[in-house]
């Protein structure tokens, strides 16, 4: 069985179950996860922390290879499967020296944000990718958007046509609760607290929804201004801010929400939604979806079919579809049902996996 690394600088976000779920879905390829950070408890794999910080420094900054080269030739893979362009670009010239294939998944800001955004957010390893960003395009084999908008922005960065594969990530249904009656006159949105989740949009949407309540599971840089924002709008005392939960604590908070809103709009940096992931667990446990004509969510959401979609930064178009939602629960029942056909249909991860293995396939024949 040919064994592939997959990589991740840190493993166990919780904002990032799709990781994991992919991983465990290999069915013809023995992966091992590699990463550059510790990993956290009950979860194991090699980490280039062994080889103390020096290492992992040198790795992060582009600075030297050795380190990851012999880690990838200690652990016999075949392929790299990075997630995400920054550790695709850290791990660049290990994989040449290896003579290991790389294969790059792409997930959003890593096709969307410039370069210039980039350099401004002073992190080392964004760094190293604004600077590796075309070398990687040149040298990589394999290049995974997990949407269509995504491969666009690819190729208008350079990236080759015949290397750049749209490629779903896909859900896993198994992990999906049942879910019941819906408590009405409810949303919940699900993401970080960060100028592209379209927070401030939906508080103002809120404020033309009178008895509506509204959830906002994540945290981040936003939170006191958002805070702020729902005060001002009189809408402060049906809003709550749960901070940052789980996945099977956030897929229990979207199972009680009659809808899920995910009104993104195109950061400052130029940052975008790469999928929407949440988009797919709302609609596998058939829950209408609301969210904006932004990035890659028309690849999630068939609009009028499986949920609504407006126009990106337009909250009294985002009011009168929720509105529409909320006050029709055999719509919404309709939305959810075909929601969750199409994501059984087209995001199952094991179907997706199944592909991937074929792609990486190739990789080695080639």
């Amino acid at each position: 069985m040919p064994r592939v690394a997959v990589l991740r600088h840190r493993f166990g976000l919780p904002s990032e179950p799709f990781v994991l779920e992919q991983a465990r879905a290999f069915t013809r390829w023995e992966p091992v996860l590699l990463a550059r950070d510790p990993f956290p408890p009950g979860l194991e794999g090699a980490s280039l922390a062994a080889a103390g910080p020096l290492a992992v420094a040198a790795h992060t900054a582009g600075l030297g290879s050795g380190p990851m080269t012999a880690l990838l030739r200690d652990l016999r893979v075949d392929a790299v499967l990075a997630h995400f362009g920054v550790e695709a670009a850290c791990a660049l010239p290990a994989t040449r020296r290896a003579g290991v294939p790389l294969a790059t998944v792409f997930h959003g800001f890593d096709a969307t944000t410039t370069t210039a955004a980039l350099l401004r957010a002073r992190t080392v390893s964004w760094a190293t990718y604004a600077r590796r960003r075309a070398r990687l395009a040149r040298q990589g084999e394999l290049f995974l958007p997990v949407s269509e908008h995504l491969r666009t922005r690819l190729l208008e960065r350079g990236f080759p046509p015949g290397r750049t594969r749209t490629h779903h990530l896909g859900l896993d249904l198994a992990k999906v609760p049942a879910a019941g009656d819906p408590e009405p006159r409810t949303i919940v949105h699900v993401g970080r607290l960060v100028p592209k989740k379209g927070h401030a949009h939906l508080l103002r949407a809120l404020a033309d929804l009178p008895g509506v309540r509204l959830t906002c599971v994540g945290d981040g840089p936003l939170r006191a201004e958002l805070s702020a924002l729902a005060a001002a709008l009189g809408v402060g005392d049906r809003v709550e801010f749960a901070g940052r939960l789980d996945n099977a604590s956030t897929l229990e908070r979207i199972a009680r929400a009659a809808v899920l809103c995910l009104p993104s709009t195109t950061a400052p940096s130029g940052d975008q939604e790469g999928l929407g992931q949440v988009l797919l667990e709302a609609g596998a446990m058939g829950r209408p979806v609301v969210a904006s004509r932004h990035g890659g969510i028309p690849s999630a959401v068939v609009d009028g079919v499986t949920g609504l979609l407006v126009p990106e930064g337009d909250a009294p178009a985002l009011a009168a579809a929720l509105r529409r939602v909320l006050d029709d629960p055999a719509f919404a029942a309709r939305l959810g049902s075909a929601a969750a056909g199409h994501v059984a249909e087209e995001f199952d991860v094991v179907r997706r996996t199944a592909r991937l293995e074929e792609l990486l396939d190739g990789l080695v024949h080639r």
